[in-house]
């Protein structure tokens, strides 16, 4: 097997790549693979980690279980625009048919590539100048119209300002850094800030997006608790108004996410809300509250114009961090949303599928 130069039109032919613009597609390129395998080599073994999502591009290739022929997929058919597999772990041993182009991708490269492209006015540009705040309005004025805000108690809006903190840096120096522990939530004041993510093949980071005077960033790491999944730097000289992860799970985060035991979801759903599964296809698949609908979480802004405003929604995942993270998105764009707080594995079986 080769390596070789994956053409980003052809990644943005690719599911769910094709949601991504072109300008991250040519970054999701640099960061990809393109490997040829002749007939008879064996592309990946059942029962070994998955670190890349690989899609087959031209060839034939055959699922094999336990040595015997399952399925198989033809390179540039339909199916083939969509993964090979997205679990952790390889159900199937692939082999090649005959001459065969397959594609490895860096999932958390483009988990974060989907997430940040589908993030709804960010976007990756040159810097044009400094001295733009004024045209973006009062950065207090903004945060306030965010429809999140109308589902948070007058008295926590007042608590929020109070307890900000202002902050000032200058150019180039670093807001919080890929990795670390999540402490604040930040709100841009003044200036203008630049994310970057760094990967494997590139350590020096790739441009995920800039961020102006009300725009704020910082609250997936402390919803989930997970770590920071980029970097952000001051591109000008700026303030940012910092509010403590405690305050923020106290006064934003708490009064917006409503959770629900499954007895209280099931009932809500037997009157009409709608149960959203937000973890990967694979997962949906493999096991699923019936009658749910799948929408991974990266994917979730940009299909938020297609839900009803007037429905509510249930939202779960396995652990109840992508679903808590996912109802505080839905939120903000004043959807009606609650968070599933039992574990799947406390749900009868009865109510699952497949």
């Amino acid at each position: 097997m080769k390596k070789n130069i994956i053409d980003p039109l052809v990644l943005a032919t690719l599911v769910p790549i094709k949601a991504l613009g072109m300008n991250h597609c040519h970054e999701l390129a640099e960061q990809s693979e393109l490997h040829t395998a002749a007939g008879g080599d064996i592309l990946f073994q059942a029962g070994t980690s998955v670190d890349s999502i690989f899609y087959i591009l031209s060839g034939d290739v055959e699922f094999r279980v336990d040595q015997k022929p399952v399925r198989r997929l033809k390179g540039g058919s339909h199916l083939s625009k969509l993964p090979v597999e997205q679990g952790k772990v390889h159900q199937y041993t692939v082999v090649a048919l005959n001459a065969v182009a397959y594609v490895a991708v860096d999932p958390d490269t483009l988990d974060l590539m989907l997430t940040w492209d589908q993030s709804g006015g960010y976007e990756v540009q040159e810097l044009d100048g400094v001295g733009m705040e004024a045209s973006d309005g009062d950065w207090m004025s903004r945060l306030l119209q965010a429809k999140v805000f109308r589902r948070i108690p007058p008295a926590n809006i007042q608590s929020v300002f109070m307890r900000m903190e202002a902050r000032h840096y200058r150019a180039g120096e670093c807001v919080i850094r890929q990795g670390e522990e999540g402490e604040h939530f930040y709100i841009i004041r003044e200036g203008q800030c630049q994310v970057t993510r760094k990967t494997r093949k590139n350590p020096g980071g790739i441009v995920l997006a800039t961020l102006r005077v009300g725009d704020n960033f910082g609250e997936e790491a402390l919803i989930s608790g997970g770590k920071r999944n980029a970097t952000i730097a001051m591109r000008t000289d700026g303030v940012l108004m910092s509010l403590s992860k405690s305050d923020f799970l106290e006064l934003l985060n708490d009064p917006v996410l409503k959770w629900l035991t499954y007895a209280e979801a099931r009932e809500l759903a037997n009157s009409g809300a709608v149960w959203i599964d937000v973890r990967l296809p694979t997962e949906h698949q493999a096991c699923h509250i019936i009658k749910s609908i799948n929408i991974p979480l990266p994917l979730l802004r940009a299909k938020l114009d297609k839900l009803e405003a007037s429905r509510r929604f249930i939202i779960y995942c396995d652990t109840g961090r992508r679903s808590s993270i996912a109802t505080y998105l839905l939120s903000q764009a004043g959807i009606d949303a609650y968070v599933l707080q039992d574990s799947l594995d406390m749900i009868p079986a009865s109510e699952m599928e497949p």
